[in-house]
């Protein structure tokens, strides 16, 4: 049983990751494909414009934001020795799965788990949020 478990919770967050990967890339962002893990590093320095138009300006002000917008942690890199000034998070699998042991559960025990109301939110405001980012960046860069 535990090894299923094991089992079960690697294949889980490696799909959540994929997600929130494929998430980050189309807004234009950079995070290297998940390998391993419950944690996805996002360098959001290619949308420093829109994010300027919201007043971050560095890892402590993005992680305001972005927490805020995503209702999850999202700790800047500055917590993991990264320069203030680079425009990185650290985003978990685990914050998307849900707020309780029963939303987690049944995450885990769901062959689509993605579809699952919680996860497919918490997604959708990833994408929202990200996509935003990328929308204002772009227009702040149009020349005029």
């Amino acid at each position: 049983p535990v090894t299923a478990r094991i089992t079960a919770s690697v294949r889980l967050h490696a799909r959540v990751a994929d997600a929130v990967h494929r998430a980050v890339v189309a807004a234009g962002a950079l995070a290297l494909p998940p390998r391993a893990g419950r944690h996805l590093y996002v360098d959001l320095g290619p949308l420093k414009a829109g994010l300027v138009a919201h007043g971050v300006t560095d890892a402590q002000e993005l992680e305001d934001f972005l927490s805020a917008r995503l209702g999850m942690p999202a700790p800047g890199g500055h917590r993991f020795g990264d320069d203030l000034g680079a425009l990185r998070v650290r985003l978990a699998t685990g914050a998307l799965l849900g707020g309780s042991d029963a939303e987690r559960e049944e995450c885990l025990r769901s062959p689509a788990p993605l579809e699952l109301p919680h996860p497919n939110r918490s997604l959708i405001t990833l994408r929202s949020v990200l996509d935003g980012l990328r929308d204002d960046a772009q227009r702040w860069e149009s020349p005029r």
